[in-house]
């Protein structure tokens, strides 16, 4: 039986463009699926200013592990409006009582029940458009 000698050549700069390097090969697919997974974040977040849809951002990282994208939101509700929230009460924080206009009339009082919120889960719904 005959024997072949097989050699490999190892380049780590090129393994590493190709695994590590945003604009590799690896990279540009991760981008490609992160910009489908926040374009329908975008249009599944709840719409009331806009504030929250606009907000929503990609970012692309490598560390020691690979690559990475992450997708999120920077103000402080978006986990509240992503997670939802138990019913809860609502007291003033700097005066003696809430204001707020229901009906055309302006009610004043000093605490509110709040039936909390449902759950919009407007990220990891859309988890299925990578596999």
């Amino acid at each position: 039986m005959a024997v072949t000698k097989t050699t490999i050549i190892f380049r780590p700069r090129a393994l590493d463009f190709l695994l590590n390097d945003p604009y590799g090969p690896v990279g540009r697919h991760l981008f490609a699926r992160g910009r489908l997974i926040m374009a329908a974040a975008k249009n599944q977040v709840g719409v009331k200013t806009g504030r929250l849809k606009a907000s929503i951002h990609m970012r692309q990282e490598r560390d020691p592990l690979g690559q990475q994208i992450r997708i999120g939101s920077p103000l402080s509700y978006a986990l509240m409006h992503h997670e939802g929230t138990r019913p809860h009460i609502i007291t003033p924080n700097r005066a003696q009582v809430l204001r707020f206009s229901s009906g055309g009339r302006v009610i004043y009082t000093h605490a509110v029940k709040h039936p909390g919120t449902r759950p919009n889960r407007y990220l990891t719904d859309n988890l299925y458009l990578i596999r």
